[in-house]
């Protein structure tokens, strides 16, 4: 009986201290080392496009790491949303081989940032400047590998993977600057 009691005056006394002083719970594991970055905090940042990649022939650490297999600079900033009350919702812009593009996307919830997550893409909208065919191609093929991106993965905590709906074996792949 006495070891409810003290359990109640412990609880009631904590509750209290939470209210009265404010204090919130914090994400810190105990061991005292920061805490565990989510996928949105990893990909907010500015990322270079690196190339298109094949699924079943995923080798960043070797191969594609040293080399980028872009025709054209492009590069992809990704911002959390001003507006949205979800760290999930997050902001895209940037600029293609000759337009610049700005739209949004929202990440499904994750346990690992090292798992595939689910992704949707908002709108996209981009500059009209004219190009060479070749320069409009890649355009493109970007603009619309970008809006129909399904899912998304961070490799080594620099490379950022987003898997293409349709061709479904196609990903972009991007590395932080």
């Amino acid at each position: 009986m006495k070891k409810n009691i003290y359990r109640t005056v412990a609880v009631a006394l904590l509750t209290t201290l939470v209210w009265a002083c404010g204090v919130t719970l914090d994400p810190t594991p105990l061991c005292g080392c920061s805490p565990v970055p989510s996928l949105s905090d990893i990909m907010v940042g500015k990322w270079n496009f690196v190339g298109y990649v094949k699924e079943d022939s995923l080798v960043i650490e070797k191969e594609l790491v040293k080399t980028s297999t872009a025709k054209f600079p492009v590069d992809l900033e990704i911002a959390r949303s001003n507006t949205a009350q979800n760290a999930n919702d997050l902001t895209i812009n940037g600029k293609s081989a000759v337009n610049t593009y700005n739209g949004s996307m929202t990440l499904a919830t994750s346990t690992s940032w090292r798992d595939w997550t689910g992704l949707a893409s908002g709108s996209l909208g981009q500059t009209k400047m004219a190009g060479s065919p070749t320069e409009m191609a890649f355009e493109l093929k970007y603009f619309n590998s970008l809006l129909a991106s399904e899912q998304v993965k961070i490799e080594d905590g620099m490379n950022l993977l987003l898997r293409i709906k349709i061709p479904n074996d196609e990903m972009l792949f991007v590395r932080k600057r």
